[in-house]
């Protein structure tokens, strides 16, 4: 079976480090990206199973990454997991709006990432 393979978008490298072990560990192939327009451009590269992304980044925000993910041929379709500190009802609504998938407020837990991709039948 072949592994799927995540997106993964954080200005903060501790968080990206973070987020890759752990679903390396859950066994996905984690790619990194440290703002929106670095993750743009590798959305044009290959087809993502699932996308995490954080809103407050430099040069392209989550908010556009996402936008921009949801009209893309190739990864148009492909889950948006949004991970932020921003918490009000307002962020997350427009989150959603976009299209994410799922909206989880740093600091988030394993269970939390897990069960967002069991939800979304990215792993069993």
């Amino acid at each position: 079976m072949e592994k799927k393979l995540a997106l993964v978008t954080d200005d903060m490298a501790i968080n990206r480090v973070a987020i890759k072990g752990f679903l390396s560990i859950i066994g996905l192939t984690v790619e990194l990206a440290e703002d929106g327009l670095i993750a743009s451009k590798m959305l044009n590269q290959k087809k993502y199973d699932v996308i995490f992304s954080d809103i407050e980044m430099p040069n392209m925000n989550g908010y556009e990454l996402l936008r921009a993910a949801k009209r893309h041929p190739l990864n148009g379709s492909t889950p948006v997991i949004m991970l932020s500190t921003l918490n009000k009802p307002e962020d997350i609504d427009k989150a959603k709006k976009l299209g994410a998938s799922f909206y989880m407020v740093k600091p988030f837990t394993a269970d939390g990432v897990k069960n967002a991709l069991k939800t979304l039948n990215i792993i069993s």
